[in-house]
């Protein structure tokens, strides 16, 4: 029954910290595929916007593209780094 203080060995450790760093990459490559998603969306209502004659739409879609593309390049910046190059 005792098998004493649960103590992680460092490969346990190592494991642990991969398992954590791949859950944190696996989440900010789905949110990275969602506003991926949204920007071809939002391309595909100014491009109808520009062709249907109605310019009011573009500039909007455009401010917001631009924000997806803010919000990418943010959500990057939590992909660790590998320090094995």
């Amino acid at each position: 029954m005792g098998r004493g203080p649960g103590v992680m060995t460092p490969e346990r450790q190592l494991r642990a910290e991969r398992a954590q760093q791949m859950t944190l990459i696996y989440t900010v490559m789905v949110c990275l595929a969602s506003l991926i998603f949204l920007q071809f969306l939002l391309l595909t209502v100014a491009l109808e916007g520009y062709l249907g004659s109605r310019g009011g739409v573009v500039s909007p879609t455009a401010l917001l593209s631009g924000i997806c593309f803010v919000a990418a390049c943010w959500l990057i910046r939590y992909i660790p780094r590998s320090e094995r190059l």
